[in-house]
């Protein structure tokens, strides 16, 4: 019915909000996820991962743009033009209290 992930986070959520000392156990695993974010060593693997992930889209565009029918410029010869329509304006952002993330893109 449920799945893995979905059940330990209710899970998770209900033993944050039933516990009688909720609040400060609330932080002590806020404090702990970001004493685990910035570690070096996680910070290392998530760069490594954000690298491979930009080669992986470049190799997905060039393979879309060899597929494409009737374009034979190559890749370095097309520039991109920007954009001249004015754009929507842009919603206040706040940053997340718990994870310093800048928030107001979800209303």
């Amino acid at each position: 019915m449920f799945k893995k992930p979905g059940l330990l986070a209710a899970f998770g959520i209900g033993y944050v909000l039933g516990a009688r000392a909720g609040r400060e156990r609330y932080d002590a695993m806020v404090a702990k996820a970001q004493s685990l974010w910035h570690d070096p060593r996680v910070q290392e693997k998530a760069h490594r991962a954000r690298i491979v992930a930009e080669e992986k889209v470049d190799m997905a565009r060039e393979t879309v743009r060899d597929k494409m029918p009737g374009d034979s410029t190559p890749p370095s010869a097309s520039t991109p033009t920007p954009q001249t329509t004015p754009s929507a304006p842009r919603p206040h952002t706040t940053t997340d209290p718990v994870t310093d993330m800048p928030r107001g893109w979800e209303s």
